[in-house]
């Protein structure tokens, strides 16, 4: 079972296979992906683009041909792997990343020194917290027998900009990167508390130079002005093929 928000389910990655807002690019995502190295024998994808905590718990999302039910009402208690992506919606993810850009090549906004910045960084993170505990914790009792696996946020922004792509100072970039990795703090936290996986596709995107300034062929995460299909600030389809390895090896495949 794959649920979650637009970093599973790959808008723009496949773009005639969309068919409503959850824009899945069903092949290629990472859920597809790992079904097919894992030789699984039945998988279902309800990953939807803008999905939030309350859209995998207990709220329907408009997807523009209806409301598709909440998520968590596919898992069974036999169901034995789930995958989760969540936490991008209300996270303050766009407000503090817009008070990092630079309005011009050289440019240096220093929002490693705005206070707004870092508030809003930490009204984010407070705000989440609770929310993806509580994600975790349904899936956890919904599908008590299944290995659970969360995906952490990062990966676009490295220790780097590159304007107009990734349009940040150097310094920058680095308070940005520092920010993403207190944010999947909430996805450790969980992650212990309740015995699931994290996978921190963030940390491996950047530790091996694969951030959005990467060239095409290297880069796993696009910027602003995608090289390579995906949505602005996303997993292209390389990263979702990593993804997909990170879990297929940690389950032992």
């Amino acid at each position: 079972m794959a649920l979650g928000d637009s970093r599973a389910s790959g808008p723009l990655i496949a773009p005639s296979s969309h068919r409503d807002l959850c824009l899945r690019s069903p092949d290629v995502n990472y859920p597809a992906e790992l079904a097919a190295r894992i030789g699984a024998a039945s998988f279902t994808d309800v990953t939807c683009s803008a999905a939030k905590p309350g859209h995998v718990i207990d709220t329907p999302q408009f997807v523009g041909t209806g409301f598709a039910p909440p998520q968590i009402e596919f898992l069974g208690a036999d169901t034995d792997l789930v995958t989760l992506s969540i936490g991008g919606g209300d996270s303050n993810h766009l407000p503090v990343s817009v008070r990092c850009g630079a309005i011009a090549p050289g440019a240096d906004a220093r929002c490693r020194d705005n206070p707004q910045a870092e508030q809003l960084a930490v009204e984010g993170i407070e705000r989440m917290a609770p929310q993806v505990d509580a994600v975790v914790a349904a899936i956890v009792a919904k599908a008590p027998k299944a290995e659970v696996y969360v995906i952490g946020h990062g990966g676009s922004v490295g220790v780097r900009g590159c304007w107009p792509n990734m349009p940040v100072s150097d310094a920058d970039a680095i308070w940005l990167n520092g920010y993403f990795e207190r944010f999947n703090q909430i996805y450790v936290d969980a992650a212990a508390k309740y015995g699931v996986h994290y996978i921190d596709i963030g940390k491996a995107a950047v530790d091996g130079g694969h951030d959005a300034c990467a060239p095409t062929g290297q880069r796993w995460f696009e910027g602003l002005l995608p090289q390579s299909p995906a949505e602005p600030a996303h997993p292209n389809a390389i990263a979702m093929a990593e993804i997909a390895d990170m879990v297929a090896e940690d389950l032992g495949y």
